[in-house]
């Protein structure tokens, strides 16, 4: 199997192209705003890989799916998402998405949706879906086994600072119930929405050090400590302060 990572432009999430021997998929998608470039960053990529057969996404956030619809149509791929999401990218919202956040519109999407344990075969591996809410009720990762990698959109956006849970449908509880999963999970690879790709002794580290933020942060009753800076209105992390070793 081959994985292929397409760092985001500007607020877009970084895009992963993995490829078995008789499919290919994406996960995510990225902002409208650079689409065309970002059609043009896969094409420049799958010349010898086989046919894009679906684009999953890990939410609902406009900075992950806003550009899924305009792929979906490209490549003739169908968007999978979890099902809580699905009304929401059909629908237009701007509220749930953050598309307001970022002064756009959400681009109409459908969707087929996906639940925990759903499975696509890619020949010579599968890719699993595991669901684990926080950042937003719909929010997903993707396992593969035979490679042991997770990518796990903004549930760990980077090994530097820690995903938020203060959006419409996020959740303090279900945050620390996600990531004590993929404590248990244990991958030797863990791809994040932004931040560089973790491994090996890195990632128990980096999982714990997330965990161990969101119990205090309940602890807290959600507040913050107060030397951490006020993210931008469209961050989709907090920013530590000073920053995490």
């Amino acid at each position: 199997m081959e994985v292929i990572r397409l760092p985001g432009i500007h607020h877009d999430t970084s895009i992963s192209i993995v490829a078995g021997t008789e499919k290919s998929i994406l996960i995510d998608s990225g902002t409208s705003w650079h689409q065309v470039n970002i059609e043009e960053r896969i094409n420049s990529k799958i010349e010898f890989l086989p046919r894009i057969e679906a684009i999953l996404l890990t939410h609902r956030h406009y900075d992950t799916s806003g550009a899924a619809n305009f792929l979906s149509e490209k490549f003739d791929a169908p968007v999978f998402i979890h099902p809580d999401a699905s009304n929401s990218l059909i629908s237009n919202d701007q509220l749930t998405t953050w598309a307001s956040r970022y002064d756009s519109d959400m681009p109409v999407t459908e969707t087929i949706p996906l639940t925990d344990g759903w499975e696509m075969d890619l020949g010579n591996g599968n890719i699993r879906c595991i669901y684990t809410p926080g950042h937003t009720n719909c929010h997903s990762s993707f396992f593969i086994p035979e490679l042991s990698i997770l990518f796990a959109g903004d549930l760990i956006p980077s090994p530097e600072y820690p995903g938020r849970t203060d959006f419409p449908t996020g959740n303090i509880p279900e945050m620390l119930d996600s990531i004590e999963k993929i404590i248990v999970l244990n991958p030797n690879v863990i791809v994040p929405s932004r931040g560089k790709t973790i491994r090996n002794e890195e990632v128990q580290k980096v999982l714990k050090k997330h965990r161990d933020f969101f119990i205090s942060l309940k602890e807290n009753l959600g507040e913050l400590p107060e030397n951490w800076p006020k993210p931008t209105p469209t961050c989709m992390w907090w920013s530590p302060n000073p920053k995490w070793g």
